[in-house]
């Protein structure tokens, strides 16, 4: 069945996909992460997110393809939509107020290279390996995010080819933040996510949404928004707060207000 752990530790939740040897995606796993990155979003204690896969052999080596067409009988929506649900868990992580770090180590294919490619920040093992493997099975998806990583003609040729594109290539392309060792991608995560998670809790959620917001759009436009997000930061005690804390060079004392 696979399972989702989640633990909290100095406002870092650490999200794990658990499903040996791979962590291949269930249908009970796509359920759990959808709910798991809801409840994040209004846990004020939670700062930055990790997002990884058990053990180093694989972040996420896809759907579950053993699993594919068995169980009940789906719902009408599910009939209509069989993508909705899995649509949903990567928008939710996407969407995640704080931001997502995916920490990768082995392969990243089919719908785990979706994952990493919702995710804010990516670290990865020299190990790694990311692909859109699913023409090799019959089947599409995920070049959205290979778009938005690699541009469009690296894209095309991950599409078409299903090929395995290795973690060296990503960094020189300037897809992933940092290229450690095998079996330090978690590691290298958690240091970059507490960095983050020392930031204003306030100032942290509303930098995502305003990244998540002027992302597409044009240089005035997007320059703009931005203005109107520092506005909206500079009304809460913490963004004052900031200020006073790098005048008098101390360490802030946030109060989410």
């Amino acid at each position: 069945m696979g399972r989702i752990e989640t633990s909290l530790q100095s406002g870092v939740a650490l999200i794990q996909l658990d499903n040996p040897p791979v962590n291949a995606i269930t249908a009970e796993m796509v359920g759990r992460l959808d709910r798991t990155f809801a409840e994040l979003a209004d846990d004020r204690a939670v700062r930055a997110v990790v997002l990884t896969g058990q053990g180093t052999r694989a972040f996420c080596a896809g759907i579950d393809l053993n699993q594919s067409g068995a169980g009940s009988e789906p719902t009408p929506t599910e009939q209509l939509d069989e993508g909705g649900a899995w649509r949903s868990a990567q928008h939710a992580v996407l969407h995640c107020p704080v931001p997502v770090i995916a920490a990768v180590e082995g392969a990243a294919v089919g719908a785990g290279f979706g994952l990493v490619g919702v995710c804010d920040v990516i670290v990865a093992a020299e190990n790694a390996r990311f692909g859109l493997t699913e023409i090799n099975v019959g089947l599409l998806g995920g070049a959205s995010k290979a778009l938005r990583m690699v541009g469009p003609y690296k894209a095309r040729m991950m599409l078409f080819s299903g090929e395995l594109v290795g973690a060296e290539e990503m960094y020189r392309r300037g897809v992933l933040e940092d290229l450690v060792p095998a079996g330090r991608a978690l590691e290298r995560a958690m240091e970059i996510a507490g960095v983050f998670a020392a930031k204003s809790p306030i100032g942290l959620r509303l930098a995502k949404e305003s990244m998540l917001r002027i992302e597409d759009l044009g240089l005035e436009d997007g320059y703009r928004l931005e203005q109107d997000y520092t506005r909206r930061l500079r009304t809460y005690a913490d963004s004052r707060e900031a200020f006073r804390a790098y005048r008098e060079k101390r360490e802030p004392r946030w109060t989410w207000s």
